[in-house]
């Protein structure tokens, strides 16, 4: 929908970061402020406009380190798109491309981070309903930050939310039947640390009424059982998060930070994330990228353009 180069109000698009279902993320720069900022544009544009600002409207009552700040949405040239900060960094998605399976102390942390991020929703009646990897961040700095709340629902004064949606792989057997409460997300966080630990979902098909069966029946494989590294601590967490009954799970993500804290003898996870993160770096290619701004080829991975001084 946007072009390199192309001015919108106040904002001058840089380069497209990706396409979802939803809609397209730009990274752009806000000329007035003079800072980078990640530009989210949904695909529908021809629906009523409060369907439209349902998404920004939940992000904006957020305010947590571990989620992806909102900072306006606006509607220029009959085109409505919001902006939100932009986090360097590289989803959790491409993390376990070039991974496989994270140390177990990274995968702690990042974990703690994400409980952390979830339970600040939770805590303003928020459900995010589709934790995955592919909507998490880590930035260059290690800090997890949670994205895309196209699909989250507000449960004010209603048990669950009864819209079936969500990424199969990461979906609790009662969000396939419409009924997705807070712990569902839990169940979410649970595939997700499975994944950090074992390389992929637990439940892995690409037919989704084949993953329900087997979730509702609890048929899922603990993870120590395919990887006798992950200590029986972590094992025992994820196969609570992963319990096919609701009652069964943890009820709150602060009881998953209060649980990994329980867990001894991991060294401190600053070193192996930002190892992980480096050899990430290290593995790949040179590529020629131009300054956003004087549009002059830059050197290596440069973060500073050393013809403008422009932040890259």
């Amino acid at each position: 929908m946007f072009l390199q180069g192309q001015k919108i109000g106040k904002y001058e698009i840089i380069r497209s970061l990706g396409s979802g279902g939803f809609g397209s993320v730009y990274l752009a720069k806000d000329i007035w402020l003079d800072i980078k900022v990640a530009i989210k544009v949904p695909h529908k544009q021809s629906i009523e406009l409060y369907k439209l600002l349902k998404e920004p409207r939940l992000q904006a009552v957020l305010d947590h380190p571990n989620i992806v700040r909102l900072l306006a949405a606006e509607k220029i040239d009959k085109i409505f798109f919001f902006v939100m900060e932009y986090v360097r960094g590289r989803t959790l998605e491409k993390i376990l491309q070039k991974e496989k399976v994270l140390e177990t102390a990274a995968a702690i942390d990042m974990m703690k981070q994400l409980a952390a991020g979830v339970d600040h929703a939770h805590k303003n009646k928020i459900i995010h309903r589709d934790l995955r990897p592919s909507n998490i961040i880590v930035s260059e700095e290690g800090q997890v930050k949670i994205t895309d709340f196209g699909t989250s629902a507000w449960l004010q004064d209603v048990p669950y939310a009864t819209t079936r949606i969500g990424s199969p792989p990461y979906m609790a057997p009662e969000q396939f039947m419409g009924k997705a409460t807070y712990a569902s997300d839990i169940y979410s966080l649970g595939c997700i640390l499975y994944e950090m630990m074992i390389g992929r979902p637990p439940i892995l098909d690409p037919d989704p009424f084949k993953i329900l069966e087997k979730a509702q029946e609890g048929r899922i494989t603990p993870p120590r059982l395919k990887n006798t590294r992950v200590p029986r601590e972590i094992d025992a967490l994820i196969m609570r998060c992963l319990a096919n009954r609701i009652e069964d799970r943890f009820q709150r993500p602060f009881e998953i930070i209060r649980a990994l804290n329980e867990i001894k003898g991991e060294k401190p996870a600053k070193n192996e994330i930002d190892d992980i993160l480096g050899r990430i770096r290290a593995r790949e290619p040179a590529t020629t990228t131009t300054c956003w701004n004087c549009r002059r080829h830059l050197p290596g991975r440069a973060k500073t353009c050393p013809y403008c001084g422009e932040a890259c």
